[in-house]
């Protein structure tokens, strides 16, 4: 009876083993902390923005390259989290945590932008703007079918 459960405990463990193993994705995680300032009554505020970026894409590759020992990688889209924390050492109420979330194609890229109000995301010519006290606003209506945003205070 040990024996059988022996045998079966480690049939589990190689099951489990190369299953693990045979998931082609590749996870790239990365910090990108920048400064800017914003004006209100009168006042310059500082506030640091700190972008937690973890995206996820299968590994694929070329058919033709099949059985060779160097292949060349399709590329794939990517499937982008951002976690962006603003944080205002002055004033804990404009300190936030955005989610946002959508498919990043091989050519778009990541930039943020400060405005006179808070700051603006920037992403393959699609805006989202952050307004201090007010939350997010989309500059065009459409840009909202390719982004997922979630805002959440700070405790």
């Amino acid at each position: 009876m040990k024996i059988i459960k022996f045998l079966i405990t480690l049939l589990i463990t190689f099951s489990l083993t190369g299953a693990v193993a045979q998931a082609n994705k590749e996870i790239l995680k990365t910090r990108t902390t920048k400064t800017f300032e914003f004006k209100k009554d009168g006042k310059t505020i500082p506030y640091r923005i700190t972008v937690y970026k973890t995206a996820k894409s299968k590994v694929m590759f070329e058919k033709a390259d099949k059985g060779k020992l160097n292949q060349d990688r399709k590329i794939t889209p990517e499937q982008v989290t951002k976690l962006i924390y603003v944080d205002n050492d002055m004033y804990s109420d404009y300190d936030k945590y955005i989610v946002l979330r959508y498919t990043k194609d091989s050519n778009d890229s990541f930039e943020l932008k400060p405005t006179d109000k808070g700051f603006m995301v920037v992403v393959d010519n699609k805006n989202i703007e952050y307004i201090f006290g007010e939350g997010i606003y989309f500059v065009n209506n459409e840009d909202r079918d390719f982004f997922f945003v979630d805002e959440f205070d700070t405790i």
